[in-house]
């Protein structure tokens, strides 16, 4: 199952506020709650840390 995670980005690598905001598809098979697996992986992705990632919503 795919679930839609819409996101705002807060700060940039460098720690410059930003306010960028987007949408990916996860996978909802895994253990972790969702919400933390999403932020983990964006801020991974951006190379930010997980507290400039906000999740907005999650649609099932």
């Amino acid at each position: 199952m795919s679930v839609k995670v819409h996101y705002r980005i807060t700060q940039d690598r460098a720690g410059i506020p930003q306010d960028y905001t987007g949408a990916r598809h996860f996978s909802a098979d895994h253990g972790d709650t969702l919400e933390d697996l999403a932020r983990a992986q964006l801020a991974a992705d951006y190379q930010i840390p997980e507290s400039a990632v906000e999740i907005r919503s999650i649609e099932r």
